[in-house]
């Protein structure tokens, strides 16, 4: 049986606290229509989680820690092609982490999906009952309702986060000496990234670590007087909407098409991805988006933009802060090493991998870097 809504209807605690106190086996998938998350439960109780959000895949959560590096991740992601191991066993027999860390960190990446949802201004949700991955997986019994009560805490938190820093482009500067916690790594990474420039998002990105930590950490600086936050930079206007404009699925689609056959990726990816937020369970929007992708993809290996191209710098790396670029660009120029493919890069990128490709893109018109 396929039972399906809404968080709006149904509330995210009411939805686990359901599936939990009838001891559901299967899958919860749930979509904002950017993000989509799968919750697995056995006779009521968690056991694992997925996401198609990289900052929350396994390499990315291990740098946002501190555990790993990202030469460490492009490592084991290339070990990985060739022998199709779990990336936490690669890690472990490399001697990168330990089987006690690996395990701590697997609960805590579960913990931290879940708790996500709870941040969401809505989504879609439907429950495949009796329906479980093939693939073998971990199983880590957590009490629901401790996720439940941390997920509701962490919704108030980020009401509050958003009063004080209403923009992802918001830059911290220090004004004072920082208070760093020595028992958190992941602030301890977080501050590190500050320097008087970077936005939230530039934090975040290259951290690894999600907003709303970037956010919580700049906050506490801020509270404490340590910290000022400066007024964004710039904000992109992302939709018609955000002009004021009513839009519809329909419409967004067209301006996608519209923006395909001009050659602008980038406008037509955040179209239809758009029309996908208005209706998140849309088979037909998500098959419109996914033809969009193919596309896409398919016009950037004739531009030659190939896994195995090697990124070559055509600027200095001083130079990058007068050339205006965004934080996405900045992210993917710090990376261009020389020895570097494009493949290597968007493993480790906590970007999706066509958005990370038409950051290259960008940078390949501008002529900040050229391929071998």
């Amino acid at each position: 049986m396929t039972i399906s809504g809404n968080l709006k209807t149904m509330e995210a605690s009411e939805l686990l606290q359901w599936l939990a106190h009838t001891s559901k086996t299967g899958t919860l998938v749930l979509s904002n229509g950017q993000t989509e998350k799968k919750v697995f439960f056995d006779r009521g109780k968690v056991i694992m989680t997925a996401s198609s959000d990289p900052k929350e895949y396994l390499g990315h959560f291990l740098v946002s820690r501190g555990l790993i590096d990202e030469v460490a991740l492009a490592r084991a992601m290339a070990m990985q092609q060739t022998n199709r191991m779990l990336l936490g066993k690669i890690l472990v027999t490399n001697g990168d982490i330990t089987e006690d860390d690996l395990n701590q960190m697997l609960r805590l990446k579960l913990e931290e999906s879940v708790y996500s949802i709870f941040t969401w201004p809505k989504g879609d949700f439907e429950f495949l009952d009796g329906k479980l991955p093939d693939f073998k997986m971990i199983p880590l019994d957590l009490n629901i309702n401790a996720l439940i009560l941390e997920g509701v805490q962490r919704a108030d938190d980020w009401e509050r986060i958003r009063a004080a820093i209403p923009s992802n482009q918001m830059v911290p500067v220090v004004v004072a000496r920082l208070e760093t916690p020595e028992d958190d790594s992941l602030a301890v990474r977080i501050l590190a990234m500050i320097d008087d420039d970077r936005t939230i998002e530039e934090i975040a990105l290259h951290s690894h670590a999600s907003e709303f930590h970037v956010c919580r950490v700049v906050l506490e600086q801020f509270r404490g007087k340590r910290i000022k936050l400066v007024k964004p930079r710039h904000i992109e206007t992302l939709t018609p909407a955000a002009a004021g404009k009513t839009v519809d699925s329909d419409s967004l689609l067209r301006a996608g098409d519209r923006h395909l056959a001009a050659g602008e990726f980038e406008r037509a990816l955040r179209h239809c991805r758009a029309a996908l937020s208005l209706e998140p369970q849309s088979d037909r929007i998500q098959k419109a988006l996914t033809e969009t992708e193919r596309t896409i993809r398919r016009q950037l290996e004739v531009e030659h933009l190939l896994p195995t191209a090697i990124p070559k710098l055509n600027r200095q790396l001083e130079d990058l802060p007068g050339l205006g670029i965004t934080p996405q660009e900045g992210f993917i120029l710090t990376r261009v090493n020389g020895t570097y493919d494009i493949q290597t890069i968007l493993k480790i990128s906590p970007m999706p991998s066509l958005d990370a490709l038409l950051v290259f893109r960008r940078l390949l018109q501008a002529a900040h870097i050229s391929l071998d």
